[in-house]
């Protein structure tokens, strides 16, 4: 058994090294959302969002499927909720927003996601987004976008691997260890 590499070998290749996230790429992001939501029931349409996300990553990554409930519905709405919040208080509060992310990557690291598992999230999202957008989601808004999930990946992704990492030495250890009979 070997203890996992860092975090930044599992970096999805789409991600940018060093994300920033700046003033117009804040208000891209937060437009591009909104206007996902411009006409009809914006519950409804976040359905909708949240579907069509779970559905492109179930595809990407099969395996992941058995990690949620049968009934997907209600991960839809949690996804939903979390991206606009996310997207709300992205340049309002940094902190709030981190420590958020910190606490979802402690989450789904029991649940059982895999640093691995952070490249086809990444890609369904763009894809979701790209489904809901079309030609809007193209130059800058993209690139936005993929700063956002670059920035997601670098608060999360330390977090799981450090988890991996602890359980993995835990194992180590209590294999060594010797159990009187």
């Amino acid at each position: 058994m070997t203890v996992a590499s860092s975090w930044e070998s599992y970096v999805p290749e789409f991600c940018v090294a060093s994300p920033e996230m700046t003033a117009d790429r804040v208000a891209l992001v937060k437009s591009s959302w909104e206007r996902i939501f411009a006409e009809g029931d914006r519950e409804a349409q976040l359905q909708s969002f949240a579907e069509s996300f779970y559905g492109k990553l179930f595809e990407l990554a099969p395996a992941v499927r058995p990690l949620f409930k049968a009934d997907i519905r209600g991960q839809a709405s949690k996804l939903g909720l979390l991206l606009s919040t996310a997207v709300r208080i992205l340049d309002e509060d940094v902190d709030g927003l981190v420590a958020t992310l910190q606490a979802l990557a402690r989450r789904h690291h029991n649940y059982g996601v895999r640093p691995e598992h952070y490249c086809a999230v990444g890609l369904a999202l763009v894809g979701a987004l790209q489904t809901e957008l079309g030609e809007k989601f193209e130059g800058e808004v993209q690139t936005s976008w993929v700063h956002l999930y670059s920035t997601i990946v670098s608060v999360m992704l330390p977090i799981t691997v450090s988890m991996i990492d602890e359980e993995q030495k835990a194992k180590i250890v209590n294999e060594a260890v010797p159990v009187d009979t």
